[in-house]
């Protein structure tokens, strides 16, 4: 049997020193901040809150593709080493990216013809797909094969809950995540609205909160509501945020209160999915009940 890799890209958003602690290969994402492009360390090099900054003085920022080549280079540079890979791929339905990774592992097989390349659909984003990559990486430290993780994955990948509030809207109107009467109704009625992923991988915002001081309650009353007692939602919940610190530490002290998990992480939102969601989005990411929407 052929070793193979735990591979993802870094919309999934898992830390750069898991990553590198843990020999996962990242396949960067871009992002273009006032027509200047750069790729997403996983906040190696980040400047985190200078990006925020930048969005709230007006930039405008946007995030799009490599090309098929680039991710098939990225493939083989893995297969010539004699490795297999399984790709924990961000959500298919936000991004043409996963349809660019199915083009380019058909032309990497074509090369190395031996090798084997899975690409795992996790239908989440940021740390909520990073959730899987985080378990699929110690179930191959435990000696599970390809096989078993996959099966884990599919088993599994409907319990990775995102749940998310943005103090605006209008970023995800610009990129077409939401609708213009969703974002406009918003705006308002000073509404601060909760999202969610679906099952089908697409962002919804399913209700609203009349202000911000009332957003971090409910979102830790989800994470209650969500709880499920058995290791696998325990072994980590991730808090993230964007350029919103204060409120982020108020929103995990409120959710760890109640709740009991081995690790905690408290996390900047990245560049890709900040030009989406704006300065100041919240989020709670854990692998609970399965997605209801």
């Amino acid at each position: 049997m052929r070793e193979f890799v735990i591979m993802t890209d870094s919309d999934t958003e898992i830390p750069y020193t898991f990553a590198e602690a843990h020999q996962v290969p990242v396949f960067l994402m871009p992002y273009t901040l006032n027509g200047e492009e750069s790729l997403f360390d996983l906040g190696k090099t980040t400047d985190y809150t200078g990006f925020y900054h930048s969005l709230r003085e007006g930039a405008n920022a946007s995030t799009s593709t490599r090309s098929t080549y680039e991710i098939q280079c990225f493939y083989e540079d893995i297969l010539k080493t004699g490795k297999d890979i399984l790709y924990v791929c961000f959500s298919s339905q936000l991004s043409a990216h996963h349809d660019l990774a199915q083009l380019a592992r058909k032309a990497a097989l074509e090369n190395y013809p031996e090798a084997r390349i899975e690409i795992f659909d996790s239908l989440g984003i940021a740390m909520g797909a990073g959730l899987l990559v985080y378990h699929a990486v110690r179930l191959k430290e435990e000696g599970k094969s390809m096989e078993e993780i996959l099966q884990w994955l599919q088993e599994n990948r409907m319990r990775s809950l995102h749940f998310f509030s943005v103090d605006s809207l209008n970023y995800l109107k610009k990129t077409g995540r939401v609708s213009a009467v969703t974002a406009t109704l918003g705006t308002m009625l000073d509404l601060k609205p909760i999202l969610t992923l679906t099952k089908e991988g697409k962002i919804v915002a399913f209700d609203k909160v009349k202000g911000k001081k009332k957003v971090v309650k409910y979102l830790a009353d989800l994470a209650e509501k969500n709880y499920v007692d058995d290791d696998i939602c325990k072994e980590l919940m991730v808090v993230c945020h964007g350029d919103n610190l204060a409120q982020a530490e108020a929103l995990k002290d409120a959710i760890t209160q109640k709740l009991e998990f081995k690790e905690v992480w408290l996390m900047d939102v990245g560049p890709v999915i900040g030009s989406h969601c704006g300065p100041g989005v919240m989020a709670f990411l854990m692998m609970g009940k399965e997605r209801e929407l």
